[in-house]
């Protein structure tokens, strides 16, 4: 997303995240007895009126953590100590292992009082899959968003046979609207293996992170940005995954890749209805990778998207100037083969990239509800069972 749109959106997404966190802490508060002082469960898995996945995150995305909500002491803690992430990664990696023993993964103490474990099973009379859900159990009533906010993991409660190794995520809830959404939505169609949704905005806490430091605008990044800081508990969970990827086979080309959902602006690489790349930039070698002959999953994806969206202009960084080419994503340099020390300081460039990774700018247009099952098709067709 383009950070000049994002200062310019700035005010306008306060305002709006305002009356949203207003009538969302109303409603919540007005069904709390008085004289309970303790912090509210989050109703998004209890809620029978949610018959699908998408519904359940779409509740569960008004509970992200908003537009400069932080100050440096509410940040630290938010933050997960030590132990605390330990404990969110090793439940992350048990989730990966379920097979049809969903509630066989229990907690480890120092979350129980803050993230739970839960089979969720859909109702829908055209949608009646299960999964397995990580998420936060309460909600601070004096703001209406979550208590930590590290975010919300699933996994099938089964393991689809045939499967996919695909891994879906949405960094940017709420900036990039749409995408905690539609990331559900592709993850179920596609019998993929896991859905990662952060649980802060982007500016939750504007201090600029000291990992990737600038943007291309000259701009800071924020601490609270998990595509350019290693210290977002979404990091730490998106390298889980990958580590049990590698641990199971490895992400093979043919079937397998980690895909991050975002949004642009309109006025942000306008002629491109989405952008897609791998975390390269635009040196020579980098251009040349895009347009070699060789199997790539994103080159295969651009190709599946062009046939299922015949008007839509689905570009790579070799046939469009869009400047959104991932190049400082974090999790995406990992992928690409820059060791984890080195993943604030250093591109990837085209010999150590992997081709794992495949970052999605689109329109708003693009992430609409209309557009999942053509999205899914597209991935489908991209990627073997």
């Amino acid at each position: 997303m383009s950070v000049q749109w994002l200062r310019s959106a700035s005010s306008t997404v306060s305002r709006l995240l305002f009356r949203r966190q207003t009538a969302h802490l109303f409603a919540f508060l007005t069904a709390i007895p008085s004289g309970i002082s303790t912090s509210p469960p989050i109703p998004c898995l209890s809620n029978s009126s949610l018959l699908t996945l998408e519904d359940v995150v779409t509740c569960f995305d008004k509970f992200t953590v908003s537009f400069e909500f932080y100050n440096q002491s509410s940040y630290d803690t938010a933050q997960p100590t030590p132990f605390e992430l330990t404990a969110w990664t090793d439940t992350i990696a048990a989730l990966l292992d379920v097979d049809g023993n969903c509630t066989s993964v229990s907690v480890p103490s120092v979350l129980q009082d803050v993230y739970s474990v839960t089979l969720y099973e859909e109702t829908a009379s055209d949608s009646t899959q299960s999964f397995c859900i990580l998420s936060e159990t309460n909600f601070d009533p004096a703001s209406g968003f979550y208590i930590r906010g590290w975010g919300l993991f699933a996994v099938p409660a089964s393991r689809p046979q045939p499967a996919r190794s695909l891994h879906f995520s949405a960094p940017h809830p709420v900036f990039d609207m749409n995408t905690p959404m539609q990331a559900s939505a592709l993850f179920k169609r596609t019998g993929a293996k896991s859905l990662l949704i952060a649980g802060r905005i982007r500016t939750a806490f504007r201090e600029p992170t000291l990992c990737i430091q600038t943007d291309p605008e000259g701009g800071p990044y924020f601490k609270t940005d998990p595509a350019h800081d290693t210290n977002e508990p979404f990091f730490g969970a998106a390298k889980t995954v990958h580590v049990w990827q590698e641990d199971h086979g490895g992400c093979q080309a043919a079937s397998c890749a980690f895909v991050q959902m975002h949004g642009k602006a309109a006025s942000t690489c306008s002629e491109d209805t989405a952008f897609m790349s791998t975390g390269l930039g635009r040196s020579e070698s980098s251009l040349a990778w895009y347009t070699s002959p060789a199997d790539a999953p994103i080159k295969r994806l651009q190709r599946e998207a062009l046939q299922v969206f015949t008007t839509w202009n689905i570009s790579l960084p070799s046939d469009s100037s869009c400047g959104l080419t991932a190049t400082t994503n974090v999790f995406g340099r990992l992928l690409n083969g820059i060791a984890e020390e080195d993943v604030c300081v250093r591109d990837a460039d085209a010999t150590t990239v992997s081709g794992q990774f495949i970052h999605i700018e689109q329109s708003i247009m693009a992430r609409s509800s209309e557009f999942y099952d053509a999205w899914a098709e597209a991935f489908n067709r991209a990627f073997m069972q």
